[in-house]
């Protein structure tokens, strides 16, 4: 076999060497099969029991996603469960066989293809893993119709790459994950359901690998790089050598890096730096907990809206949540920002109707003043959940603040709540933190006024990256203009992180940027001391800290701010480190 390499985009690092399996789900167009007159209400009641059937699996999935991998992700499956029942989808499927005489798979392929246009049709980046979750439950039921065997990855004997189209939640919680040596597929996102789970149980994992399926139906061998996202199928014995030998180099970096884990986030020189986590679902906790982090930097609470979408969370679902969420964390604090809906995450269901331009439309504490309803819902949970923890352990953070006013009146908001909770005989704490997220320039250029009138702030540096530079950083077509590193930008981060120190308010930062080591030194040189990173990235930054000197830091960060392309920021940066990142074996 000759050698072929595709790429897409590396979600967990790592080098996975060996045999690939492919498994596509796209669902075999169903062919029209008319259904005699007498024969009609028979074709539903296998579509009933077809249905029946896909909904007992899904409830074993969800037990079986309930034991190992936590309440959230199962809650996956309970929402699956009501898409399958939904009597809206199940009466069109039963009006299409009885009126048009025809065979159950028919008319269900038929509801499917309506219901993906509709959701394409609302141009609604957000609700793509809606669709997605559709799109599972009824390749599932056609399974089932078609008496496809739904159990091939199950059994899997020995170690693989998988190498998917996709991978949804219904075949993804019943992989033998002690089997699977990588993932590379076609389809998903930094945040879908698999990529969370590679990351959780440390295996390496591409997306966006596009051709990854045809081309690896002939292969022998693969080498999934999860560092490059790349795919190299039927490589020389060479190439596979030099794979095996990162493969043990990073294994044995890893295992270095938890043995630092227990160790303070402290420089060369004395300085502390604090390391949080930002996390989506539950199941990471448990990695934030392994690598020794300071605390919950960011939760990213529209899981719960994703959870019971198209409904809105009720007030006691958001309790429970972050009631267990809390007490698995506590002393640590938790910072969880309230619904960051909107944009391209557009909550349809809250605005109603589509907008022209999402980006700079409706959206993070806009939509919440607009629409304070389901915000007083979200609101009034934090602060019953807040009660009944020591002062300070929930700490509330708001999403695309671009002035004061809109800090005052969520304090107000706040305050009202608070009020009406103790009045009602609820526990309720003399201050909750409240913060806001600099991701607006303006917000940046006034966070010296903004800091008087919070508890904290915190710096998105993804959404702040895009703003300053206009630059929408999911269009292939301007990806390379979208840089952290822009002067611009990096100037902005300074003058929030001296408001920060001038009023006395603790500054940390959120962003992709606070876990990229080239970018690292060049913060602590300017100053910050709190970064909230996704918990894998966490050992990597804590080793970084403990080989730095503040002192080297503040010059290399006066010498980098000094410089007016990001070309020249980033040659400067590898130029200066690249010694030293060799020394401590760390990847840029």
């Amino acid at each position: 076999m000759s050698r072929l390499e595709v790429t897409g985009t590396g979600v967990s690092p790592g080098i996975a060497i060996g045999e690939p399996v492919v498994y596509e789900t796209r669902p075999v167009a169903a062919l029209r099969i008319p259904v005699p007159p007498e024969k009609v209400e028979e074709e539903v009641a296998t579509f009933r029991a077809a249905v029946e059937e896909t909904v007992r699996r899904i409830e074993t999935n969800a037990a079986r996603a309930r034991e190992e991998m936590g309440e959230e992700y199962a809650s996956i499956f309970d929402a699956h469960t009501l898409i399958a029942r939904d009597p809206s989808f199940l009466e069109s499927v039963e009006r299409i066989i009885r009126t048009e005489q025809v065979n159950a798979e028919w008319a269900l392929d038929q509801v499917l293809g309506e219901l993906v246009a509709r959701f394409e049709n609302l141009g609604d980046l957000y609700l793509e893993d809606r669709k997605l979750d559709v799109l599972d439950v009824v390749t599932q039921i056609l399974q089932t119709l078609r008496g496809q065997d739904l159990r091939r990855l199950e059994g899997l004997d020995h170690p693989v790459v998988i190498v998917a189209d996709d991978l949804p939640p219904s075949l993804a919680v019943q992989l033998p994950l002690e089997k699977i040596l990588g993932f590379a597929l076609e389809m998903g996102g930094p945040t879908s359901h698999t990529t969370i789970i590679a990351r959780s149980f440390g295996i390496p994992a591409a997306v966006g690998v596009h051709g990854a399926c045809e081309a690896a139906r002939t292969a022998r061998l693969v080498v999934l790089d999860g560092f490059e996202g790349k795919l190299v199928l039927d490589p020389d014995e060479v190439e596979v050598k030099e794979y095996e030998s990162h493969r043990l180099e990073y294994e044995e970096r890893q295992a270095h890096l938890a043995h630092v884990r227990t160790l303070p986030s402290v420089t060369r020189d004395g300085h502390r730096v604090e390391l949080l986590a930002n996390i989506d679902l539950p199941i990471e906790v448990n990695a934030a907990l392994e690598w020794n982090v300071d605390g919950i930097g960011l939760y990213r609470s529209e899981f719960l809206y994703m959870k019971a979408s198209p409904k809105l969370p009720s007030e006691e679902e958001h309790v429970a949540f972050y009631r267990e969420l809390v007490e698995r964390m506590v002393p640590r604090p938790v910072t969880i920002r309230t619904f960051d809906l909107g944009g391209k995450k557009l909550a349809r269901d809250v605005i109603g109707s589509p907008e022209a331009n999402p980006v700079l439309g409706l959206r993070g504490i806009r939509l919440c003043l607009a629409k304070p309803d389901f915000f007083v819902t979200q609101l009034r949970a934090l602060v019953r959940v807040a009660g009944q923890f020591p002062a300070g352990t929930v700490r509330i953070m708001i999403p695309l603040v671009s002035g004061v006013e809109e800090m005052r009146i969520t304090r107000r908001l706040l305050e009202d709540v608070s009020r009406e909770l103790r009045e009602e005989g609820h526990e309720v704490p003399a201050n909750v933190p409240l913060g806001a997220m600099v991701e607006v320039p303006s917000a940046a250029v006034l966070a010296r006024q903004l800091a008087r009138e919070v508890d904290f702030i915190s710096i998105g540096t993804n959404d702040l990256t895009q703003y300053t530079l206009a630059v929408d950083r999911a269009n292939e077509l301007v990806a390379d203009l979208y840089r952290p590193s822009h002067p611009g930008v990096l100037r902005l981060v300074q003058e929030v992180i001296r408001a920060g120190d001038a009023e006395g308010v603790e500054v940390s930062m959120c962003g992709e940027a606070a876990a990229d080591p080239l970018m690292v030194p060049l913060l602590i040189g300017l100053g910050l001391r709190k970064f909230s990173t996704n918990p894998q990235a966490i050992p990597v930054v804590r080793n970084l800290v403990r080989h730095l000197s503040y002192r080297e830091t503040s010059n290399l960060a006066r010498q980098a701010m000094a410089l007016t392309t990001a070309r020249e920021v980033e040659e400067y940066l590898l130029e200066r480190l690249a010694i030293f990142f060799a020394k401590i074996k760390i990847h840029v």
